[in-house]
């Protein structure tokens, strides 16, 4: 489990405090819940959450949103399975109060919504908000700039209208699109051997198909070609392993399978807009039992 820094509250601060945790087979991690807490995967994440006798599932499609006091246990479904964690104290309502108050945000209606466990759908807006969030304080170690205290408002705001449109019987649409069963097939061969090295063909005979249909499927609905899209996915989980501190550079390059230190840290350059080497956590986090 890696956390990235908490936020640190100044003047124009909303105080949302933020842990990105990779929870490792067979988990589980446990979220205590200070204040209203909002869980959220990343990326193609997908992790299942027991909240008292209930079970979520958690994926691209949803959100799980924890009230004061509930504790959740938070399991992967695959090798790695990466959560963002984001603590929601009272600090945090006044600034969108502030910047929406014309639209009818009310804060007594803040805190009844969030007195109880809530399964949100997650739009593309919140998607990308959170993600880029999640870039800026966990991958860029930004914690009080205009665009984070920015991105923390707009999540907050988002959050509070689709309480008010579930309330209204309005949900909105999310970000799931319906993949085929090929694709789904090869997008949890890929997570489930993250750091292992195998072939396209390999991909494709998991899922069910020729390479050349694999391909054309996966740049038509999720935007790259399969090996491609495993590359970003192993950078994601070079970067986890750079913040735990346990591991050189080099010993990192090679674990996701490049031979080349260079070449991973252009790669690795590209994905992030900083080297590798910037990563290293300054207090070493222990390693998953």
């Amino acid at each position: 489990m890696i956390p990235a820094k908490p936020s640190r509250p100044g003047p124009g601060d909303a105080a949302v405090t933020l842990r990105v945790h990779s929870v490792y087979a067979p988990g589980p991690l446990v979220v205590e819940a200070g204040h209203p807490t909002a869980l959220v995967p990343i990326e193609s994440a997908i992790a299942a959450v027991t909240l008292g006798a209930d079970v979520h599932t958690l994926d691209r499609s949803c959100l799980l949103v924890l009230p004061t006091g509930a504790q959740a246990e938070v399991r992967p479904t695959a090798a790695v399975t990466q959560v963002a964690v984001l603590g929601l104290p009272g600090a945090v309502f006044p600034r969108v109060l502030a910047a929406y108050a014309h639209l009818g945000a009310r804060e007594d209606r803040w805190r009844t919504w969030t007195n109880a466990p809530a399964l949100l759908p997650r739009t593309v807006w919140v998607h990308e908000v959170v993600h880029r969030y999640v870039f800026e304080r966990h991958a860029l170690d930004q914690h009080d700039t205009d665009a984070v205290r920015f991105l923390e408002v707009e999540f907050v705001k988002e959050l509070y209208f689709l309480f008010r449109d579930r309330d209204e019987g309005a949900d909105r649409a999310t970000i799931q699109q319906k993949l085929s069963p090929p694709v789904e097939r090869a997008l949890a061969f890929i997570d489930a051997h993250l750091f292992e090295r195998h072939p396209v063909k390999a991909i494709a005979a998991h899922a069910g198909c020729s390479e050349s249909s694999l391909l054309r499927a996966f740049r038509r609905e999720v935007g790259h070609t399969p090996a491609a899209w495993w590359r970003r996915r192993k950078l994601d989980g070079a970067l986890d392993l750079l913040r735990a501190g346990h591991h050189s550079v080099a010993d990192v390059a090679e674990q996701i399978g490049y031979d080349n230190p260079t070449a991973f840290g252009d790669a690795f350059r590209r994905r992030f807009g900083r080297p590798p080497s910037t990563f290293k956590p300054k207090h070493p986090i222990k390693s998953p039992p």
